[in-house]
């Protein structure tokens, strides 16, 4: 072809580029205007995703660089930085190690251990691995033990971020964080209705004596079950009504999960007609002493569960679990600092990934791992950076197969359920006054977009702002 007519076929295209490009500025543009944005703060970005780095172009952009609060999109930096650091293979792996009489429950900051929401799957319960536990020992001869420990050295001590709202410190949502983990740190508290007006019955799963109950809930009435835990210990309060005759299940977070754990390993030996002699405590040095080069001969470990980091991502993106994610955060603080994990170590760690995808450091602060602290912010262009970055990962299948999958699973099951089911892959976030979604886009054709929507103080939901964005994209592919 003659050079004069290569340059006006590169025009013709170019020309075709600009003019999709201009159609989805327009469309964009049209969408915020919308009423519901008066006054809020906004941050879009949008990359066609090419063969190569080189290749990504940006298609969009509105406020990309200002740092927004991200609420749960900042889940999508520290399964990243989980992926990135620990690998996509990695095991958490807890064990249970016998120090002459004694036995030592050493955690790995595992978020599934004994999370009833998620065995009960495959038919296990709270304290299944515990009994198998118990049937081992028995196994081995062993009908009573001294001591029952807890090693939960691999994480700090400090279970509750002081920048979580101190109201809500009861809630499922809100549950504490420990280098040993059950039942998502919580007690689940079955009420069942007896006689009108009489006392309302409750038990507790798992049964335990680690939490007490005060139980003025009365029978009768509507469903009003009420549940509180006084901050800082494991007093619970149930009141309100429970209608007669019926059931209700309700969740109350503990205080100090180890010990949590701990004590209802104890339990569930004793149940197990294994006689415990001594106490339920803490031995933060054992880890260190089972874990190393040379483990030290006077321990033995006596069996291990191990869970699959993909396991965790999926209930930390897809269903967006706040303990999955902080447990990440904290584990990849262990990993990279060699040190008990922390706030402070995780989210260093997972700013270094951030940093290393090519987002700029004024643009991003962290401060937790699932997006709970208002102290978090990221903006547009970092996680469209980071997402970008994922996407040429080794371990971007395992990435990209956590997130939520629109119109599928997780919480995109009920949104974007038409044309474009199956299609968008993506993170949503959600606390109050913020409405967020970053992840990706599959055209038809097969290319790819990777998207970050940040919505702060929006008028009502920003979920159709959201969708309507994700639409244009889809119809004008640039």
């Amino acid at each position: 072809m003659k050079p004069y007519l290569l340059g006006v076929v590169g025009a013709i295209l170019l020309g075709l580029v600009s003019a999709a490009s201009a159609d989805l500025k327009s469309d964009i543009e049209k969408v915020l205007r919308d009423k519901a944005l008066t006054g809020a703060k906004v941050g879009i970005q949008v990359a066609r995703l090419g063969a190569t780095a080189d290749e990504d172009r940006i298609v969009f952009s509105h406020n990309a660089a200002t740092p927004l609060t991200p609420a749960s999109n900042m889940k999508l930096v520290t399964t990243a930085a989980a992926l990135e650091t620990l690998g996509p293979d990695f095991r958490f792996r807890t064990l249970l190690v016998r120090r002459g009489e004694d036995l030592i429950l050493v955690g790995d900051g595992d978020p599934t251990f004994g999370d009833l929401e998620l065995l009960k799957r495959v038919n296990w319960g709270v304290t299944t691995v515990f009994e198998k536990w118990a049937g081992e020992l028995k196994r081995l001869g062993r009908n009573s033990v001294g001591n029952v420990l807890v090693d939960d050295s691999v994480f700090d001590e400090v279970f509750l971020h002081p920048r979580w709202p101190a109201d809500q410190q009861a809630s499922r949502y809100v549950a504490q964080v420990g280098g040993m983990n059950l039942n998502f740190n919580c007690v689940d508290v079955v009420v069942r209705g007896r006689t009108a007006g009489s006392a309302a019955g409750f038990s507790l799963v798992p049964p335990t004596r680690y939490v007490k109950v005060s139980n003025s809930c009365t029978s009768g009435g509507q469903n009003a079950v009420w549940l509180n835990r006084a901050a800082g210990g494991n007093s619970i309060t149930l009141r309100g009504s429970c209608p007669v005759n019926q059931t209700v299940q309700t969740s109350v977070t503990i205080h100090d999960p180890p010990m949590f754990a701990a004590t209802v390993l104890a339990e569930t030996l004793a149940g197990a007609e294994i006689k415990v002699t001594g106490k339920v405590g803490r031995d933060r040095t054992v880890r260190a002493l089972v874990t190393g080069r040379k483990p030290a001969e006077a321990y033995a470990v006596i069996a291990a569960h191990e869970t699959p980091i993909a396991q965790v991502l999926a209930r930390a993106n897809k269903e967006s679990r706040n303990l999955y994610a902080e447990a990440l955060c904290k584990r990849v603080g262990y990993a990279a600092s060699g040190e008990s994990g922390s706030w402070a170590s995780g989210t260093a760690a997972a700013a270094a990934v951030l940093r290393r995808a090519g987002a700029e450091p004024e643009q991003f602060k962290l401060d937790d791992g699932c997006g709970l602290s208002r102290e978090n912010a990221v903006s547009a262009s970092a996680l469209v950076s980071l997402l970008r970055h994922a996407h040429r990962a080794a371990w971007r299948e395992v990435y990209v197969n956590s997130l939520a999958i629109g119109g599928v699973d997780g919480t995109l099951d009920d949104r974007f359920t038409g044309d474009l089911k199956g299609r968008v892959l993506a993170k949503s976030g959600y606390i109050n006054a913020v409405s967020t979604l970053s992840g990706y886009l599959k055209t038809k054709d097969g290319t790819w977009y990777a998207f970050s929507i940040l919505i702060n103080n929006p008028r009502g939901s920003g979920k159709p702002i959201h969708e309507a964005i994700v639409k244009a994209i889809d119809q004008n592919k640039p």
